[in-house]
Order: C-alpha cells, then structure tokens, then sequence
C-alpha cells in the first residue's frame, strides 16, 4: 500500500446517527482497529473503559468536553476507501475522516472526489485534503488550516 491521503470535514454536532451513517455511507464492511477504548483518552487512571465504539460513541454525544479518536478498517479490497476515523474534539464537535491511498504524483482526483462527497454528505463546505496526518484538534483550528487550505489551491 502506497502512501495515504486523508480527507477530513467538521461538523457542530456529536451525533451518535449522524456518526453510523457516515460509517454506513463511507465503510459500509468494516472492523474496528480497537477493542478498548479509554476515557479521558490514553489515561493511566480511566474514568470510563468501554469495549465498542457503539457504547463509546453514545457516551460521548452525551459528554461533549471528551476528546476520542475512533478508527474503522475498510474490509472491502475494492473499495478506495482504506480507514474510517471519527475524532471528537473538546469544543463539541466531530471530525469525520477517510484515509485513502494517494491518487498518484500530482493526481488528486480520488481525493478531491471523496471530498466533495464527504462535504455533500455533511452539507458542509469546510473539510481539506492532508497526507498521512491527523487532522486539527479543535473547530477554530480545523478552520484556520480549511482557509490556508483553500488559499494554497485557489
């Protein structure tokens, strides 16, 4: 597998539906990459231990101060789709995520396909395109980076 590109939007909201259908639309076969999940996240002295990203995913619509990053393996080979990630930030909102295997040397028409879809989806204008990298931490981040995205490829 060559090298991965990450395409990410941010929506206001934790919703738990709005997280299933995503990984619905974008991962409709898929594993989770963990079976144990801590809160506050990489703690040595958990508050919360659960063992599925459904029961992770409920606490955390109802606990919106709560980082979390959750990773999905896309069990279909055809698919373009490799991973599906979801990342909780502390300003209450999510980050919606799909690593892809890069297009190519200056070929970024996969990429640039899945998110204009991820951003139909959503019903957002405000995702980017990063290489093998997390996306920013929290909503005023991730919209400083959007905008020196969208100026880099104006």
């Amino acid at each position: 597998m060559g090298p991965l590109s990450d395409i990410y939007v941010i929506v206001k909201t934790r919703s738990k539906k709005l997280s299933i259908d995503f990984l619905n639309h974008f991962l409709p076969d898929r594993k989770e990459t963990s079976d144990e999940y801590l809160i506050p996240q990489f703690s040595d002295s958990p508050i919360s231990e659960f063992n599925n990203a459904n029961t992770l995913m409920a606490f955390l619509e109802s606990n919106p101060t709560f980082t979390q990053s959750i990773y999905w393996k896309n069990l279909d080979k055809e698919s373009l789709n490799r991973f599906g990630m979801i990342f909780y930030t502390s300003d209450s909102c999510t980050i919606f995520g799909i690593s892809q295997v890069h297009s190519g040397e200056n070929n970024y028409k996969n990429e640039e396909d899945c998110l204009k879809e991820m951003k139909e989806f959503f019903k957002t204008e405000e995702g980017y395109i990063q290489f093998e990298s997390p996306p920013e931490e929290t909503y005023s981040e991730f919209m400083t980076f959007v905008k020196s995205f969208n100026n880099t490829f104006k």
